[in-house]
């Protein structure tokens, strides 16, 4: 290529950048500049802002250590164990489990009437506080880590 063609391309490549220049000013395409400087508020405002709404705020469930709180509603443990301990002990485990289950037999109604009357009954209560007596108990006794090491 000779000097002729290149200053020929640039011409032409200067022409036509300036054909569709921006005769329009900025602020009438996107509006008045944002002022940055000479704010209302300083930085140890804005500090003290930021951290008063994040003590408000609940952590967020990321960075939770731990097991989420209980739904309202939600049974403990303790108390899943009792409810199934007194579903066993009315017999639906028996009835709810076979090939042949029918709601509407009497064997079925008898014992579904039983299961509910004891888990509305003191006798849910009372197995509820029978598993944590053996819970605590079970905690107490179990061998602590914090001697063995002595050795």
């Amino acid at each position: 290529m000779n000097a002729k063609q290149v200053l020929g391309v640039s011409v032409l490549a200067l022409a036509g950048a300036t054909a569709f220049a921006q005769t329009v000013p900025a602020e009438q395409w996107v509006g008045a500049p944002i002022a940055t400087t000479g704010g209302a508020y300083s930085r140890s405002a804005v500090t003290a802002d930021m951290a008063a709404s994040r003590s408000m705020m609940s952590a967020p469930q990321e960075f939770r250590v731990g097991p989420a709180d209980p739904a309202t509603g939600a049974m403990s443990r303790v108390e899943v164990a009792a409810d199934t301990n007194l579903w066993i002990r009315s017999g639906m485990s028996q009835v709810a489990n076979r090939d042949s289950f029918d709601p509407s037999s009497p064997a079925y109604r008898a014992q579904m009437a039983a299961y509910q009357r004891m888990r509305s009954g003191p006798e849910f209560m009372a197995e509820v506080q029978r598993l944590q007596g053996a819970r605590m108990q079970q905690t107490a006794t179990a061998p602590s880590d914090t001697g063995s090491a002595a050795n």
